[in-house]
């Protein structure tokens, strides 16, 4: 499995292209490998988490989100990273905004 990373911080604008281009990605079928997100929202204010519980929801078996006290971008990566499945066999990191 490869597992991705992701902080978000009032990112309504580029979140949903960023996630559809993360699930867009062909790991599946060309390295037979599951891609599962892991997102952690760093306190927005504008309404990216209603996208995050709409991905989540649509998508529940590969996007997995919660919220957190809003703490910086290095500080949210750690803690995602503590939180990281330690099965995964590959970690990537994104911004919400890595299209």
């Amino acid at each position: 499995m490869i597992q991705v990373l992701m902080s978000t911080y009032n990112g309504k604008d580029y979140l949903r292209e960023q996630i559809d281009s993360i699930l867009s990605q062909d790991c599946e079928e060309k390295a037979d490998v599951k891609l599962k997100l892991l997102i952690r929202d760093d306190g927005s204010k504008d309404g990216t988490q209603k996208i995050l519980e709409e991905y989540a929801k649509k998508y529940s078996t590969q996007i997995e989100w919660y919220q957190g006290e809003n703490k910086g971008v290095i500080q949210s990566f750690f803690e995602l990273l503590q939180r990281a499945d330690d099965t995964a066999s590959y970690y990537a990191f994104a911004d919400q905004d890595d299209f």
